[in-house]
């Protein structure tokens, strides 16, 4: 029964397509497991079981006629609750959203649905998509399989606990400042945040009055999966990958990967940002890893010096965040959101203002410019290498933290968390390394690979070249052969 719960998603789909199982049984058994354990998680918040399994029913009678739809025909799999989802609550943690029941699927639902994939339930987000934390007034607090008192990241904690403990074969997330990597990271699990604009934001955080699709930022944010293995990243990514859905608008070219090159990869790492250090698990467990990549016959490099001007990247990632949310969003979503930026103690880490103060077209196209100036950096930065390796996050999950106070719907944190000894502002400990990659764009997979004294994952970013992210996937993949099997959690 263990082994069946933790099949990744391709193995199930392999197993549905062999007759070992059927869809509808693989769907009966992942129902029986979110009824036992998710009281433990509260990981998955809103689910249809009988819509669900007449989805499987469909699916086996295709599988039967002859007419499978693609590796994860039958699959059960999950949605995080920011992407609008036909019949099922989609409310992206936000009070006035609580009962909202769109009409419509997501660009990538339909996608998924179309591949042949069963919508089992929604996975729990933190209010907005805007904390590091999952918790919202609507569903409470989600926890991390390894250790319940800890969190499970945000604002994609919800997909990663789910994965990591069962309850789904796969789970799409999303990304502007780490929401994918964090809880991928802190739950021991997979995941992909592509290249900006490879996978359609159509139907993302939907409901608000006045607009089809609530668009928290025109750029930076990212749609991917979250898996327990790098196939399943790969697979997900072709499913979802491509176009744009509904919204007409351009997207960059995939260019399909040339077979592995024969010469080993050439890989850069970075253990820790200068004024932000890790904990030592943390840095211990990188500095193994690379270890075996040598020993395998890759080209290592460590860098000492950050692959690009991280202070202008910060202040750049906050003024096109203040830009597109004051000039594009609802009164009501605007309010809440410009009470958590002007907050947020992230701002206040770096000397130069992150506002953009005059909000001014020329002022926003100004910062779009300094932002394409970044990217080429960090792209000539990856001219000569293949991949560049370096932390999510300073601690590993952490335990849950109770807010200081609130400004609305914004929890505001006053208490540090400790790397270590050390005490770090709270989002700079949790998002300055993952900010920097929604800044340039990249391809990010995050993958386990290895465990602090605690006994809790550790994750890191494997980052590759813009529009590359097939490429990307072969070259982790790769990596990754040099880790144990992936380990699932014990739940009591």
């Amino acid at each position: 029964m263990k082994e069946l719960t933790y099949l990744t998603a391709t193995e199930m789909g392999t197993w549905i397509r062999e007759r070992k199982i059927s869809a509808e049984e693989a769907t009966r058994h992942t129902f029986k497991r979110i009824a036992s354990l998710n009281g433990k998680m509260n990981a998955i918040v809103a689910y249809d079981e009988q819509a669900a399994l007449e989805s499987a029913k469909q699916a086996d009678k295709e599988m039967a006629e002859g007419n499978i739809r693609g590796p994860l025909h039958g699959v059960p799999i999950t949605i995080k609750d920011s992407f609008a989802t036909a019949g099922l609550p989609t409310t992206s943690g936000f009070p006035p959203l609580k009962g909202y029941i769109p009409q419509h699927d997501a660009a990538i639902v339909r996608r998924l649905k179309q591949a042949g994939a069963v919508l089992i339930g929604k996975t729990n987000v933190s209010t907005l998509l805007m904390d590091l934390q999952t918790d919202n007034d609507i569903y409470g607090r989600t926890n991390n399989p390894w250790n319940q008192a800890r969190t499970s990241g945000g604002s994609s904690g919800g997909s990663a606990a789910a994965v990591a403990a069962g309850l789904s074969y796969l789970d799409i997330g999303s990304d502007i400042g780490g929401s994918l990597r964090v809880p991928a990271h802190y739950c021991g699990v997979f995941s992909l945040k592509p290249t900006e604009g490879a996978v359609p934001a159509t139907g993302h955080m939907p409901g608000f009055e006045g607009m089809s699709d609530y668009r928290s930022s025109r750029h930076l944010a990212c749609y991917g999966p979250v898996a327990r293995s790098i196939e399943d990243l790969e697979v997900a990514f072709s499913i979802m990958s491509g176009g744009t859905g509904n919204a007409g608008l351009p997207h960059g070219p995939q260019v399909l990967p040339p077979p592995l090159k024969e010469q080993p990869l050439h890989i850069r790492w970075m253990e820790e940002l200068p004024g932000y250090p890790t904990s030592r698990a943390i840095r211990d467990q990188l500095r193994r890893f690379v270890k075996m990549l040598e020993q395998q016959g890759m080209h290592v490099e460590q860098v000492t010096a950050p692959p690009l001007d991280v202070r202008k990247t910060w202040e750049t990632w906050g003024k096109i965040i203040d830009a597109e949310l004051n000039s594009t969003t609802s009164p009501l979503i605007r309010g809440f959101a410009h009470a958590h930026l002007i907050t947020m103690p992230i701002y206040r880490q770096v000397p130069t203002a992150t506002m953009l103060i005059p909000l001014t077209f020329k002022n926003y196209m100004r910062v779009l410019t300094i932002r394409e100036q970044l990217i080429r950096s960090f792209e000539q930065f990856m001219a000569d290498c293949d991949l560049f390796l370096c932390p999510v996050s300073c601690t590993t999950a952490f335990p849950h933290m109770a807010k200081s106070k609130m400004w609305g719907y914004k929890p505001i944190y006053t208490k540090p968390l400790y790397v270590d000894e050390n005490p770090q502002n709270y989002w700079a400990a949790t998002t300055f390394y993952t900010s920097l990659f929604n800044v340039t764009g990249s391809p990010v997979v995050t993958m386990p690979i290895g465990f602090d004294e605690q006994g809790l994952p550790i994750g890191i970013q494997c980052v590759g070249k813009r529009w590359r992210d097939r490429e990307l996937l072969q070259g982790a993949s790769k990596l990754y052969t040099t880790c144990p099997e992936w380990q699932a959690p014990e739940i009591d």
